[in-house]
C-alpha cells in the first residue's frame, strides 16, 4: 500500500461522493421530474396512438410501482373525424408475464378499467381496431392482453346498456389468435356470465374469423346485439335473445348454427313497410335449430307463439292463397282485421320448402283462436315452396304462382331464405308432435 497525501485522499473522497451519491440522486430527481412533465404524458399518448391506430388523450398518468401505470381520464378518438369513441375514468395497466400452451413465458399486460363508456355508433370503428389486432396488422400480437372492468356502459339512441363484471382479453392460441369477453347485465341475477368469443383461425387458407355467443340462459336485449347486426333492430325495441350462436366467416358469407329464443318480438314493427297491413301483437319464437350457409338460411325448425293481436285482411287472404292457412268457414270475409287471442305456428324450413302446422293448445291444429273459436287452421298441404312463403309475407298482385315478386320489400327475404334446387325430391312430412314443442 503506497501512502497518499491528505489532499489526494480528500479529492478521492469528493469524487466518490459526487459519483456515487450526488450524481445518482440528481439523476433520480431529474427522472422523477421528467415523469411528471407534459412531455412524458405526450410520449405515452404517442406510444398508445401507435399501438391502437387511434388518437389518444390522457388527462394525467401516475407510475404507481415499477411496471404499473395509471391513466386517468383516457379518451380514444377517431383520427379522421375527431369523434370520441371510448372514454374511461381510469385505466390501470400492469406489465407481467404468462405461460402459453407450449410452456413458454411471454409478456402480458393486465388492464383494469374504471367506468368505461362508448356509443353504439362508435363500435364499428372500434371493431376495426380489434380486427387489425387479430390480423396482426397493429400492435404486438405476442403480448397477451387481459381486461377487467367494473362497469361498461353502451349508449344507443338515448338508451344506456350497463354491463358489469366485464372480463376479457386477446391472446395467441395454437391455431391463431382469439379475443374473448364475458359480462353480466346490470341488475341481472344469472349465476354464470354471458360469453362471447372471436377467433382468428390461421390453420385454413386464407385465415378466417369465427364468432361464438352463449347467453347462459340470459335474455340479452336485441338492441345491444344490434351493435353486431343492425337487422336485429327490426325485431322491436323490447325484443330479447337467449341462446347460442356458433359461426365462422368465408369469402361468400357467414356460416354456422343458431338455437335459442326470441322474446318480445314486435310483429307490427317487423311488418311495417314490408307488407300491406301485416300482423300486430307480441310474439315469442323458439328456434330449435337454424343453420345458415354463406350468409343464407339453409334450414330452420321451431315454433312461434303470439297474442293477443290482429291480422290484416290482405295478409289473411295472402296466407290463405299462398300457404293454405285459410279462415274458418264461420268467419266472414271483408276488410276487417282478424283479432286473435292466441296464435301458434310450428315451422320446418329448408331448400325443399316450408312446412307449417298450427299449435294452439286450445284447439288442436289451429293456427289462431279467439274466444275459443278457430280463426285460422293448419294448411292441408304439408309443404309449400319457398316462393309461396315470400308471396304470402309480401303480397303482390299479378305475380304467377311459385314466382318471387321483384320488389324492395321482398328483396331481404330473397337474400335470407333458402334457395330451392332445380329438381327436388319428395317432400318430408310435417311433424305435429306438440310434446316436442313444449320441451
Amino acid at each position: 500500500m503506497f501512502p497518499l497525501y491528505d489532499q489526494t485522499r480528500r479529492q478521492i473522497c469528493t469524487a466518490a461522493f459526487l459519483g456515487l451519491c450526488v450524481l445518482p440522486t440528481l439523476a433520480v430527481i431529474g427522472w422523477s421530474i421528467a415523469r411528471h412533465t407534459r412531455w412524458h404524458r405526450q410520449a405515452e399518448e404517442q406510444q398508445l396512438r401507435y399501438e391502437l391506430g387511434l388518437d389518444v388523450s390522457v388527462g394525467s398518468l401516475k407510475h404507481l410501482t415499477p411496471g404499473v401505470v395509471r391513466y386517468e381520464d383516457l379518451k380514444l378518438s377517431d383520427p379522421e373525424t375527431g369523434q370520441c369513441l371510448l372514454q374511461c375514468a381510469a385505466v390501470e395497466a400492469t406489465w407481467t408475464s404468462m405461460t402459453d400452451s407450449h410452456d413458454q413465458q411471454r409478456p402480458a399486460i393486465a388492464l383494469f378499467v374504471t367506468q368505461a363508456e362508448c356509443a353504439a355508433a362508435s363500435w364499428q370503428r372500434l371493431s376495426e381496431v380489434l380486427r387489425r389486432r387479430l390480423e396482426c396488422r397493429d400492435g404486438r400480437p405476442e403480448i397477451e392482453v387481459r381486461l377487467s372492468a367494473d362497469q361498461f356502459t353502451l349508449h344507443d339512441a338515448g338508451d344506456a346498456h350497463a354491463l358489469e363484471n366485464v372480463e376479457g382479453g386477446i391472446g395467441l392460441t395454437p391455431g391463431g389468435i382469439q379475443a374473448r369477453l364475458s359480462f353480466r347485465l346490470s341488475g341481472g341475477t344469472a349465476s354464470e356470465p354471458i360469453q362471447m368469443r372471436i377467433v382468428r383461425n390461421r390453420q385454413v387458407s386464407p385465415p378466417s374469423n369465427g364468432f361464438d355467443l352463449d347467453t347462459r340462459r340470459v335474455a340479452i336485449p336485441c338492441r345491444l346485439l344490434a351493435v353486431f347486426d343492425k337487422d336485429l333492430q327490426s325485431l322491436g325495441p323490447d325484443c330479447r335473445f337467449s341462446g347460442t350462436v356458433s359461426s365462422y366467416e368465408t369469402a361468400s358469407g357467414w356460416c354456422g348454427d343458431l338455437s335459442g329464443q326470441l322474446l318480445g318480438i314486435d310483429l307490427a314493427h317487423i311488418s311495417s313497410g314490408r307488407s300491406l297491413d301485416g300482423i300486430t301483437g307480441v310474439a315469442n319464437a323458439t328456434v330449435k335449430r337454424a343453420k345458415f350457409l354463406h350468409g343464407r338460411l339453409e334450414e330452420m325448425e321451431g315454433w312461434i307463439i303470439a297474442g293477443p293481436g290482429t291480422i290484416g285482411p290482405s295478409t289473411a287472404e295472402s296466407l290463405a292463397a299462398h300457404l293454405g292457412i285459410a279462415r274458418a268457414t264461420e268467419q266472414a270475409r271483408g276488410n276487417a282485421s282478424l283479432s286473435f287471442d292466441r296464435l301458434g305456428l310450428q315451422f320446418w324450413l329448408d331448400n325443399r320448402g316450408v312446412t307449417l302446422a298450427g299449435c294452439c293448445d286450445e284447439k288442436s291444429g289451429a293456427v289462431a283462436v279467439c274466444d275459443g273459436r278457430v280463426l285460422l287452421g293448419s294448411p292441408p298441404t304439408q309443404s309449400q315452396p319457398i316462393a309461396a312463403l315470400i308471396q304470402a309475407l309480401v303480397p303482390v298482385s299479378s305475380v304467377p304462382a311459385n314466382a318471387v315478386p321483384a320488389t324492395r320489400q321482398s328483396s331481404w327475404l330473397s337474400q335470407l331464405l333458402p334457395l330451392p334446387d332445380a329438381a327436388t325430391g319428395p317432400q318430408r312430412p310435417a311433424s305435429r308432435d306438440s310434446d316436442e314443442r313444449r320441451k
